[in-house]
């Protein structure tokens, strides 16, 4: 794991990690294993009021955008997340997660519809994650219900924080599908997320994205970051005739 991983990680966290990937582990060695299902392990934390959800998988292409939609598609808000990848492949993401209609912890009818759907989209299976957000029809994010405000969308890049990486750092308001809105944006740009830190403040979504293009170079163009930047707002804009 990247030195990052162990930066943020105290002991008990780590040891949940081995527990997950021990049982990915076994689940890949079964007679009757399912190669690209993943394990998920749920823990209900009460004193935040949601559910930490961790995923243990292979890593592939658009794999943090499949997980973000799925969990968008049976009505979980996404508040914070931390993706890491071993050197052998294996996935290890975090999210932290509440059901969007009402705030708190995930239902047990959510937690098996959401790994049901996961285990369908990275077996290889197209499912319409974008018809299944937009018809959750949240129609107010948190800011607004209690502000009767909007939190106006804002995109900065910066090519000093990392020395092979272009940050990309999103502020708008929170909402249910906003997250597999961006990475979705991202990845058919054809840049890659390397890292990622998710959360929401007071009703904000504040996402920072370490990508690259494909070539591995940095987003160095102004003309390719307005382009970048463009298609975003579009996507989040999008999220928002929705609702």
């Amino acid at each position: 794991m990247s030195h990052r991983y162990f930066q943020i990680h105290g002991a008990e966290a780590i040891s949940d990690d081995l527990l997950l990937i021990h049982d990915f582990m076994k689940q890949e060695v079964s007679d009757n294993a399912n190669p690209l299902a993943p394990v998920v392990h749920w823990r209900n934390d009460l004193d935040r009021g949601g559910n930490t959800v961790r995923i243990c998988t292979w890593d592939r292409a658009g794999l943090f955008g499949k997980i973000a939609g799925s969990l968008s598609a049976i009505g979980l808000n996404i508040l914070s997340a931390q993706i890491f990848t071993r050197a052998d492949g294996v996935a290890l993401d975090s999210y932290f997660v509440t059901d969007a209609r009402t705030g708190t912890l995930a239902t047990t009818d959510q937690r098996e519809k959401f790994e049901k759907l996961l285990t369908r989209v990275l077996g290889g299976e197209e499912v319409d994650l974008a018809g299944l957000i937009a018809r959750q029809k949240i129609s107010q994010t948190p800011y607004q219900a209690y502000a009767g405000d909007h939190i106006p969308t804002q995109i900065l890049f910066d090519n000093e924080a990392s020395e092979t990486r272009t940050l990309i750092e999103v502020e708008t308001e929170d909402r249910v599908g906003v997250l597999y809105a961006i990475v979705q944006t991202l990845a058919e740009l054809d840049l890659n997320i390397t890292a990622a830190r998710i959360c929401t403040e007071k009703g904000a979504a504040i996402d920072t994205f370490y990508v690259h293009e494909v070539d591995d170079g940095k987003i160095l163009s102004p003309e390719r970051q307005h382009q970048v930047a463009r298609q975003l707002r579009r996507a989040i804009q999008a999220l928002e005739k929705n609702a």
